[in-house]
């Protein structure tokens, strides 16, 4: 899993990447009551020479910026993220299926909690 928190006092913080787990999130986390939230998905496949490829990372995330600048939450660095996708995807490689067409979905998810329908001051994707 790629993690990243954000907090308004200090932006976007070290990125994480761990095993596959369950997380928890606070009871009070906007999804839940107000659904705050922004999902954006990234196609990984392998090419004909078995390298992982990303489809149009860039429009995802651009889509991902779009929709989280619309409801308040923090935009990603498009670069940066692209970046850090790449590594994670090329660590899991294993589970990127090898034959054509099908394809894996890395999911972008942006949540953050709050007690109220108010602009965030935390989020992580």
């Amino acid at each position: 899993m790629l993690t990243c928190e954000w907090t308004a006092s200090e932006g976007w913080l070290q990125p994480r990447i761990t095993p596959y787990q369950n997380f928890s999130l606070d009871p009070a986390t906007c999804v839940f009551h107000y659904a705050f939230t922004c999902f954006e998905g990234t196609k990984a496949y392998k090419d004909k020479n078995g390298n992982v490829r990303l489809f149009r990372p860039d429009k995802n995330f651009a889509r991902l910026n779009r929709s989280s600048s619309r409801i308040a939450l923090p935009t990603l660095d498009g670069d940066k993220a692209i970046e850090l996708l790449a590594k994670y995807v090329k660590m899991e490689e294993r589970f990127v299926p090898s034959y054509v067409p099908t394809h894996r979905y890395k999911h972008s998810t942006l949540t953050f909690p709050a007690y109220a329908a108010t602009p965030s001051t935390c989020a992580q994707p």
